[in-house]
């Protein structure tokens, strides 16, 4: 079974008993449980079912960490006026793992 669901502006693809990689969430810590229910779509056994525009359908899991992802760096230059700049970020995320699709 696998579930197709909206987090943090972006689509994401859960399927039991995997990690996923969501936008931080500064609420909740490691331990925590996270109910999704933003729910687009589900598919199991090849049948699929499509929510319009969702389904009344939620994801359970559970935070397993919160960390930071590498650094990007970010560099800007002008060319013949001696022009540059150079800044970086390490995004934060949140590592979850699901637990159940319950459909």
């Amino acid at each position: 079974m696998y579930a197709i669901f909206k987090y943090g502006g972006r689509q994401h693809h859960a399927e039991l008993e995997k990690h996923l990689r969501l936008a931080y969430n500064e609420d909740v810590k490691p331990g925590d449980k996270l109910v999704l229910d933003d729910v687009l779509l589900i598919g199991e056994n090849g049948k699929v079912q499509i929510g319009t525009p969702t389904l009344d359908a939620k994801i359970h899991t559970t935070v397993v960490d919160q960390g930071r992802e590498r650094k990007i760096i970010v560099y800007h230059k002008k060319r013949r006026t001696e022009y540059h700049k150079m800044r970086g970020h390490k995004q934060r995320y949140t590592l979850v793992k699901v637990d159940k699709i319950e459909a």
